[in-house]
């Protein structure tokens, strides 16, 4: 999957690493890469809200590389 072509509000399920379980999340805006710094995906996982305090809203950052091989369409 390629991030870049992933429209913000976009449903997908995220594959977890460790271990054989999954998260919703909407993807929420990519940061291109610049000036030595790689690409940036910000995704929302609304079970994580609140876990870091009340204004928490469960936003997290994902390289390209984490997202292509971890990101599937919830509809798929």
């Amino acid at each position: 999957m390629r991030p870049s072509k992933i429209r913000p509000g976009t449903k997908l399920i995220i594959k977890s690493s460790l271990g054989s379980g999954s998260n919703t999340a909407y993807f929420v805006k990519r940061i291109p890469a610049q000036c030595g710094r790689q690409a940036v995906n910000l995704l929302r996982f609304p079970a994580f809200a609140g876990l870091n305090g009340l204004e928490d809203d469960g936003t997290c950052q994902m390289s390209d590389y984490q997202f292509s091989r971890n990101a599937e369409f919830a509809g798929a």
